[in-house]
């Protein structure tokens, strides 16, 4: 007869809460991270034009950039 050993024997031990940024880090690296998108995006229709019109999200990106200059 096989026995299954118990569900907390398995877990192994606990580990301690994972600490989290300040919410001004997360915040500071979502706006390099929203940038960094934009740019490349927009360096990638750059580079291939034939691409407009395909991916939504870069036609979109370019078109902020066009208005907000």
């Amino acid at each position: 007869m096989t026995t299954t050993p118990a569900v907390a024997d398995r877990a192994g031990p606990a580990r301690p809460p994972a600490s989290r940024p300040s919410v001004a880090a997360d915040t500071a690296a979502r706006e390099r991270r929203h940038a960094a998108r934009i740019r490349d995006l927009t360096a990638l229709l750059w580079q291939r034009p034939d691409l407009a019109g395909v991916y939504l999200p870069a036609d979109f990106s370019v078109e902020a950039i066009h208005w907000s200059a």
